[in-house]
């Protein structure tokens, strides 16, 4: 989901580029089977065209000859090929009939159909970072660059509902603790039981947020605590509307590397994200400047993983990648402590508490 409102911010370049135009998502089946309402909801496009999933091994992916005529039919002007795109590239764009073909060069056959490249400046970081890869994009859009990096991101759009928070009085920290089930990036569930003690001893009100699938764990979570005050509340499950109500009401997000932390970042919300078998910190930390990373920077974290092959992940130090509740959780992250992460996270709640009383 993360990646998915990351996506956001290419979204509303093209719309500031062409804000006449009418913006048209497309994704495959299966994205669109998982995220259809955060898609159709909660971006920058006013309509979704679903596509074949690819199949994954048969070499060059053909386009199905029925979206291709699909595609034809619906005449677009233009093609911002996505550069984690599978399946589809400039040269599907250009088999369709679209004159205008926006896309990164890769490398691969579909090179040569690109109308604009898209050209990154140097990396600052030394790895390209998502404020390059939207300023590479703004210049192919025509827009004027550079970019300022604390505002890359667009806001979050989303209706706001009845506040989730039970009366009361006091600072508002909302915690995630779950993430993607393919593989792990979970801080121990232990942990965030006694950081929710610390903060509810700091006078803290707790609530715990994740997805319809992972009540379970959060209800688990909130009666493994012994807090000095009130236990956790977990959030109801009432959509994206009432989570992005909950984070936007908070004076602080703590979680892992997952979908509401990159929710978070977009409503301007201070965030903790703790960052374990993943190197994707630096990819939105100008981005993000609100957001704060805790992570052991263990070399492995360099890894490549993928989404779309869990099965390909490994670890260089034998942990395990697949999340499973209660146990085998990669030692970047057991290996993290609770004090190292409460000093960062009482950091951030004094910044907030400043920033709430000048408001």
């Amino acid at each position: 989901m993360g990646d998915l409102v990351q996506r956001n911010i290419f979204l509303k370049l093209l719309r500031d580029a062409h804000p006449h135009a009418t913006v048209t998502l497309v994704v495959g089946e299966s994205i669109a089977r998982a995220y259809r309402t955060l898609l159709t909801r909660h971006g920058y496009a006013d309509h979704l065209l679903v596509c074949p999933d690819p199949v994954h091994g048969t070499g060059s992916p053909q386009l199905p000859p029925a979206f291709l005529h699909t595609l034809r039919e619906r005449e677009f002007d233009l093609c911002l090929v996505d550069p984690d795109s599978i399946g589809l590239d400039a040269a599907h764009a250009h088999a369709a009939g679209i004159p205008h073909r926006v896309a990164l060069p890769k490398g691969g056959p579909g090179d040569a159909f690109i109308t604009r490249p898209v050209r990154l400046p140097p990396p600052l970081l030394g790895r390209t970072d998502l404020y390059e890869y939207a300023t590479g994009l703004a210049g192919a859009l025509g827009l004027p660059t550079p970019l300022r990096a604390a505002t890359v991101v667009p806001p979050f759009p989303y209706t706001p509902g009845a506040d989730p928070f039970p009366p009361g009085d006091g600072l508002r920290v909302v915690i995630h603790p779950g993430g993607a089930p393919h593989w792990n990036r979970r801080w121990p569930a232990e942990r965030y039981a006694e950081l929710c003690d610390r903060l509810s001893a700091a006078g803290a009100r707790v609530a715990l947020t994740g997805s319809a699938d992972e009540r379970g764990e959060l209800e688990a979570l909130r009666d493994t605590c012994t807090p000095a005050g009130e236990r956790p509340h977990v959030l109801p499950f009432d959509g994206l509307d009432a989570q992005a109500t909950a984070l936007a009401s908070a004076h602080l997000v703590v979680g892992n590397d997952s979908g509401p932390a990159h929710i978070a970042a977009a409503l301007r919300v201070p965030t903790v994200v703790i960052y374990g078998p993943t190197a994707t910190e630096y990819l939105w930390s100008r981005i993000y400047p609100l957001q704060k990373g805790v992570s052991l920077r263990y070399p492995c974290r360099t890894l490549r993983r993928s989404a779309h092959d869990p099965e390909a992940a490994r670890c260089d130090r034998g942990c395990a990648t697949a999340y499973s509740p209660g146990g085998g959780y990669p030692r970047c992250l057991t290996d993290l402590d609770v004090a190292t992460v409460w000093s960062i996270v009482a950091d951030r709640l004094g910044i907030a508490h400043e920033r709430e009383a000048t408001q």
